[in-house]
């Protein structure tokens, strides 16, 4: 926390930055890659690695996906689940804390660990659990906190439904869940009349979870949920919901056609059973989640959505409905690596279309498409953003910062072809490019594929 003009000081410690030895950062949205630049300018860390003492590190899921970008201001990226890394982390990082040179010559070996200064050959291999040996959940809760007062439970890893612009599903590959006894000592951790969030991509129509949850019930606690896949709710789940006052629901898309496209296909009479269902258990409000921008989108899918949210109105359920509207970024990783992302001026005539299809909803929200085309550069982006990281976080103009980026028009539109060289393409997730390509070319033909079945398929070179 910064005090007045001191440089940045540790919350519990009082200590200033640079007095420590590691500084380690987990980053979950490629945006934060700018937060980063920005901590380390207000602890005077110096930004390039060869010329500090301190050892900076950074791992998260944006890491998995793309460290390029960042790279250059960083010692080591730590790739992987952290409870598969640690038994063999921590014992270098408490031998070799004075010695940089050495610290990094003793994790280079490691495979899941990207040090930019030597550049690997190989590539580098996100590294998962095969089989979890522990629940990740909140040891400590507060008030100040994103999720106030909440203990948050990881009740699944990964997901099966293939949805193409979903990187973490394709990053968590295999989809993994919990043992019984793993749970059971979770359900003896969490004190009795607490707020439980249960954390997942896929877990509606898991017995294990289902399991927790009748659990953490019989113990008064209040359980929230992620987004919920709808398609996979069963009365057994839907008894969890007992004192739950909010949902969320992303159907993405209402055109069949780009239901195909994603891969992600939810009919509106599953989406009226499910809020049936929610209003019969008392629920009192619904988000909606679509997306902006999906590859072969046209007008008349836009107007697909204003179409659906009409109908959905006309139903009279007594829920309060939000709709939240985001632009799809084509992330790494994903069959959608290969799509072109517009140009700003685009994003702002679909928020304009939908605004002018929309007046009718009360509760609409739009993301920023400023902010869309920011998160698209950087995932897309390599080493050459080092400049336009370093801008963005002096606070200069993103056209400014733009200027600075020599690639930029490869970096928004890719070449189609399975051979074109992306910069991530050295990390290995356990996914091959060759599957992510023939998903690419099904979405293109609007075919659609089935789940993930670690037991019975080999496809993606995930199991």
């Amino acid at each position: 926390h910064p005090i007045k003009e001191e440089p940045l000081r540790s919350i519990e410690s009082n200590r200033l930055l640079k007095d420590f030895n590691f500084i380690l950062f987990s980053i979950s949205f490629e945006v934060d890659y700018i937060n980063v630049i920005k901590i380390l300018n207000m602890g005077e860390i110096n930004l390039d690695p060869s010329k500090r003492k301190e050892i900076v590190l950074a791992g998260g899921i944006a890491t998995w996906l793309n460290p390029d970008p960042v790279s250059p201001f960083l010692d080591a990226l730590l790739l992987g689940e952290w409870e598969e890394m640690e038994e063999k982390i921590v014992p270098i990082f408490i031998e070799y804390f004075q010695d940089k040179k050495r610290f990094l010559e003793k994790v280079i070996d490691f495979s899941f660990i990207y040090v930019p200064l030597y550049e690997k050959k190989k590539n580098i291999k996100v590294v998962k659990s095969k089989k979890p040996k522990k629940i990740i959940y909140s040891k400590l809760i507060s008030e100040k906190a994103e999720f106030s007062n909440t203990y948050l439970i990881e009740v699944s890893k990964g997901c099966g439904r293939a949805c193409r612009f979903c990187a973490a599903g394709f990053l968590y590959r295999p989809p993994r869940g919990y043992s019984k006894e793993l749970i059971n000592e979770v359900i003896e951790e969490i004190p009795a009349n607490s707020k439980v969030g249960l954390i997942g991509l896929e877990f509606a129509d898991k017995k294990e979870v289902i399991f927790l949850g009748k659990k953490l019930l019989e113990k008064g606690c209040l359980l929230t949920f992620s987004s919920l896949r709808i398609d996979a709710l069963n009365e057994d789940f839907l008894e969890l919901l007992k004192g739950t006052k909010s949902i969320a629901i992303a159907p993405e898309t209402a055109s069949l056609k780009l239901k195909k496209v994603i891969n992600k296909i939810l009919t509106e009479e599953e989406i009226f059973w499910a809020l049936s269902k929610f209003q019969e258990r008392g629920l009192k409000n619904v988000k909606f989640y679509f997306m902006l921008g999906l590859p072969l989108e046209e007008e008349k899918d836009l107007e697909e959505i204003a179409k659906f949210i009409k109908n959905l109105l006309k139903q009279k359920y007594n829920l309060n409905f939000s709709f939240t509207f985001s632009f799809f970024v084509p992330k790494p990783h994903t069959p959608f690596q290969w799509a072109n992302f517009p140009e700003l001026k685009i994003l702002k005539e679909k928020e304009k279309f939908v605004k002018k299809n929309s007046g009718f909803i009360r509760n609409l929200k739009i993301e920023s498409p400023r902010e869309a085309f920011v998160q698209a550069v950087i995932a897309r982006g390599d080493k050459s953003l080092k400049e336009f990281l370093i801008l963005m976080a002096k606070g200069e103009s993103l056209k400014k910062a733009l200027k600075s980026i020599p690639n930029i028009s490869e970096i928004l539109a890719p070449e189609d072809s399975l051979y074109n060289a992306f910069p991530w393409d050295k990390i290995d997730i356990g996914v091959k490019k060759e599957y992510l390509w023939r998903e690419w070319q099904k979405a293109l033909n609007l075919k659609t594929s089935t789940f993930c079945r670690p037991e019975e398929c080999k496809l993606c070179g995930a199991c």
